[in-house]
C-alpha cells in the first residue's frame, strides 16, 4: 500500500497538483511517505527547476541572437545604401569628367585656332567653293579651324546631302558645274 501511494504522489507531482492532493488525504496515511514525498518533491523540482533555467539561458542566447542578427540586417541595409550614394555620385562625377574633357578639347582648339594664318585660310576656303574640291579640301579646313572630329563629320554628311541634290538650270547656264558656287542662285 506505501508503494502505491508512492506511484500516486510520484503521478501528482508530474502533474503539479502535489498540494490539492496533500490537502484531500487524511493526515495519518501521510505520516509515513510525507518525507518521500518531499524527497521526490524536491528532486522533481530540481530537475524542472535546471530544466527551466537552462530552457531560460537558451531563450536568452536566442534572443541575443536575433538582436544581433537584427542590427547585422540594419548595417547591412546602411552599407547597401551606402554603396548605391556612392554610385550615384561615381557616375555623376563621370559625367562631370566627360563634359571638362571635352571643354578643354574646345577650348585647346580655340587656342590653337588663334595662330592661324588668315591669307591661307582665305585661299583655302575660295579654292574650296571655286573647285568644289571638298573631299581634299575639307580636311585642311578642318586642321586649320581645329574643327572636332564631330564636326568634320557632319560636314561631310551635309556635302554628301548636297550632292545629291540636282543643280538648277541657273547652274547648268554658267558652265562651272564642280564650284560650289554653282549650287547658288543670285538674282
Amino acid at each position: 500500500m506505501i508503494e502505491e501511494k508512492d506511484k500516486e504522489i510520484s503521478k501528482l507531482i508530474d502533474d503539479n497538483n502535489l498540494q490539492k492532493s496533500l490537502e484531500l488525504r487524511p493526515q495519518a496515511e501521510h505520516v509515513y511517505s510525507y518525507g518521500t514525498a518531499f524527497q521526490k518533491q524536491d528532486e522533481s523540482y530540481t530537475s524542472t527547476s535546471a530544466a527551466e533555467q537552462q530552457i531560460l539561458i537558451l531563450a536568452r542566447q536566442q534572443a541575443q541572437r536575433e538582436e544581433e542578427l537584427s542590427q547585422s540586417q540594419r548595417h547591412i541595409l546602411a552599407l547597401q545604401e551606402e554603396i548605391e550614394e556612392l554610385e550615384r555620385e561615381n557616375r555623376l562625377h563621370s559625367q562631370q569628367e566627360a563634359m571638362l574633357k571635352e571643354e578643354l578639347r574646345n577650348m585647346e582648339r580655340m587656342k590653337k585656332r588663334e595662330g592661324v594664318d588668315m591669307t591661307y585660310l582665305k585661299n583655302v576656303i575660295l579654292k574650296l567653293l571655286q573647285t568644289g574640291e571638298v573631299e581634299a579640301l575639307l580636311p585642311v579646313v578642318g586642321m586649320l579651324l581645329q574643327f572636332s572630329p564631330d564636326e568634320i563629320q557632319k560636314c561631310q554628311q551635309a556635302y554628301r546631302n548636297s550632292t545629291d541634290v540636282p543643280p538648277s538650270p541657273a547652274s547648268d547656264a554658267s558652265g562651272s558645274s564642280r564650284s560650289l558656287f554653282s549650287r547658288f542662285t543670285f538674282s
